[in-house]
């Protein structure tokens, strides 16, 4: 039994997207990890010390990774799977590889939460690729329109001229003002883009 077009494109949506999830949830497990250390028996106990000092990293980590992982889903399906006019060719393997370098990011940020700030380098890195990523898809998708991800690039581009303000000035609680900026950008993000993330059956697509 052959399958159709729409078939297909759906079939490869759905194999991306399990890729991704896969990459979260090991970004998502190693950040639990990196807060637990273990003892002289080789049982895992929790670090109070370790839990106040990745904490900051870890809430921002939470905080980024769920609007991508959440957007990831949506722009596949708005872009592939509820789009009416054809598929630019290649451009699903073009986000994928963008996925994959966002996700790897996270496990990175996840893995280094009591490295100092390495883990809001990354997580900056995935605001910078993102922004970047946002320009070529929405020439791509969208051109001559607005789109979800011009959103995405504006916010990014607000929450990473914030962060460069903090990391810059000389101050002692960087970690916790970094970690503000990533929950602020979140809750940006989702108010601005309420109807893209949850669209309803009459709502115009966002």
């Amino acid at each position: 039994m052959s399958l159709g077009r729409d078939e297909i494109v759906e079939r490869s949506v759905d194999s991306i997207s399990t890729i991704y999830a896969i990459v979260i949830a090991l970004a998502l497990s190693q950040s639990i990890q990196t807060l637990i250390t273990k003892d002289a028996t080789g049982g895992a106990e929790l670090s109070i010390e370790k839990l106040l000092t990745g904490t900051p990293a870890f809430v921002a980590f939470l905080f980024t990774l769920v609007p991508f992982w959440h957007g990831m889903n949506r722009h596949l399906d708005r872009c592939y799977l509820e789009k009416s006019s054809a598929v630019v060719q290649g451009a699903l393997l073009f986000d994928f590889s963008v996925f994959f370098i966002e996700s790897s990011l996270l496990f990175i940020a996840g893995w280094s939460l009591r490295s100092g700030l390495i883990s809001f380098y990354c997580l900056g890195l995935v605001l910078l690729v993102d922004m970047i990523w946002g320009y070529i898809s929405h020439q791509i998708h969208f051109p001559g329109k607005k789109s979800h991800v011009r959103r995405w690039a504006a916010i990014n581009i607000g929450a990473g001229f914030i962060a460069f303000l903090i990391v810059t000035f000389p101050w002692n609680q960087k970690p916790w003002g970094l970690m503000a900026v990533a929950i602020l950008r979140t809750i940006v993000d989702y108010w601005l883009c309420w109807d893209f993330y949850f669209p309803t059956a009459d709502a115009e697509a966002k």
